[in-house]
Formats: C-alpha cells, sequence, structure tokens
C-alpha cells in the first residue's frame, strides 16, 4: 500500500511541478537573462518533461532499499547508465545534443518499467493505480498548464519584473487550481482524500497551505463524476496487516 500511494503522490506532486514550470519556464528565462538565451528556453521544456518522469524510479529505488535489496539499485542504475552512454556515443554526432536527451529520456523510461517487474518479483508484489498515478495527473497538468499559460502570457511583456511575476504566480498561488483539476479528473477516492484531510491535522507551520491544498481537492472531487471510480483497492487488505503487526509489538 506504501508503495502504491508512493506512485499516486509521485505522479500527481510530478505532473504539478511539470505544468506549474513548463508554463513559465521559456517566457521566464527569455525576460530574465535576454534573448540569448532562446535555445536555453527552447530545451527547458523536454528536461523538465525528462524530470516528470523520474517519479516511477525514486519509488522503485526505495521498495528496493525497504526491501533489503540494496544490490538492484546498483545494476538498474548501471544498466540506465549503460544505455545512455551507448545511445549518446550512436547518436550525438549526428543529432548533437538532441541526442543526448534522447538518451536521457530511453534510459529512465527502460529503468521505470524494469524496475517495476523487478521489485514486483524480487521485493513484493506491486500495485500500480494507473488512473491515480498517471491518468488523473496527466490530465490535470494539462489543464492547468493551459490556464497558466493563458494567465501568464496575459501578463508577461518579455521584461525582468513580468517574468518574475508569472513565475511566483506559477509556483506558489497556482498549486490550488492542480489539485482541484486533480479532484475533477477523478484521482482521489473517499479513503484517500480522508488521509490527506488527516495529514493536515498533523502539519504545524504549513498546515494553511496543506488545508488549501485539501480543501481544492475536496472541491474538485464534489463535482467530479469520476471520484471513486478508480479507488486504491488493496487498503483492507493494508489495514488488516497493520493490524497484524501491532497486536504482535512486544513492550520492552
Amino acid at each position: 500500500y506504501y508503495a502504491a500511494v508512493s506512485y499516486k503522490w509521485g505522479g500527481m506532486i510530478s505532473a504539478m511541478l511539470a505544468a506549474m514550470m513548463i508554463s513559465v519556464a521559456d517566457r521566464f528565462i527569455l525576460g530574465a537573462s535576454g534573448p540569448e538565451f532562446a535555445r536555453a528556453a527552447a530545451y527547458s521544456v523536454p528536461l523538465l518533461l525528462w524530470g516528470a518522469v523520474q517519479y516511477p524510479s525514486w519509488v522503485g529505488d526505495n521498495v528496493q532499499r525497504g526491501a533489503n535489496r540494496p544490490w538492484i539499485i546498483v545494476l538498474l542504475v548501471g544498466m540506465e547508465q549503460t544505455i545512455r552512454i551507448v545511445l549518446a556515443l550512436l547518436l550525438v554526432e549526428r543529432f548533437q545534443i538532441n541526442a543526448l536527451i534522447f538518451a536521457y529520456f530511453v534510459g529512465i523510461f527502460i529503468k521505470n518499467i524494469v524496475s517495476y517487474f523487478v521489485n514486483d518479483r524480487l521485493c513484493f508484489k506491486q500495485s500500480f493505480y494507473f488512473w491515480q498515478s498517471l491518468g488523473a495527473p496527466i490530465l490535470a497538468g494539462a489543464a492547468h498548464y493551459l490556464v497558466l499559460r493563458l494567465v501568464s502570457g496575459w501578463i508577461w511583456h518579455g521584461d525582468q519584473i513580468t517574468s518574475i511575476i508569472i513565475f511566483f504566480i506559477a509556483i506558489l498561488p497556482s498549486y490550488p487550481l492542480y489539485a482541484f483539476f486533480y479532484g475533477v479528473f477523478g484521482g482521489w477516492d473517499d479513503v484517500s482524500l480522508e488521509e490527506v484531510k488527516r495529514a493536515v491535522k498533523l502539519s504545524s507551520f504549513m498546515r494553511p497551505l496543506a488545508w488549501l491544498f485539501w480543501a481544492a481537492s475536496d472541491l474538485g472531487a464534489r463535482i467530479s463524476p469520476l471520484h471513486n471510480r478508480f479507488p486504491i483497492a488493496i487498503l483492507a487488505a493494508a489495514e488488516i496487516e497493520a493490524q497484524s503487526l501491532t497486536a504482535e509489538r512486544v513492550e520492552l
């Protein structure tokens, strides 16, 4: 269950950050640094997408650590880097920096897939809930991107001040909008949304921001026709296991 929820939150947060940054990155770079950085602005999009698709790899690494199989991490990282090096050697002369970007994408995609099935076989049974971990994040991220792109286009005038303003809007005030879209597209079920509500009560000085994230998510879930259509079904078994482990606890 922990692994399944890690995939869910990894997909959700990665898509949110990608939507935030891609919507303003090129304009921010050009406005803050000047037109001579046009190539950097263009390459920001694929590099940000590359960062967004890394979360299955991170979850896989932690599964291997938690299952006391750290040697798997060494093997899979070695595989990933070998793929990158080979593709770079084969393609970089012809495609230059685009070959490096392609090599990084292929390497991380293969590691994501291989890691999942290796963990399922050698660590413990894996559960990846597509809609909560990939489908809803992609749709929410796309909607979030479109809104931010439109708003930042109204504000941005190619200068440093408006570049800073759109960057600030993207990274802080806009995050409840993504949470709302994630709820609208059915990313939550009743149980996982209740977990977020309980987590808000555990937060300290960040509680107002955490509450805003939950409130926006809850609002989106309330009006969503997809709410509760894609629950994390293994929760009941996980709770039984947790109760069993708690009952076996020994007081020292």
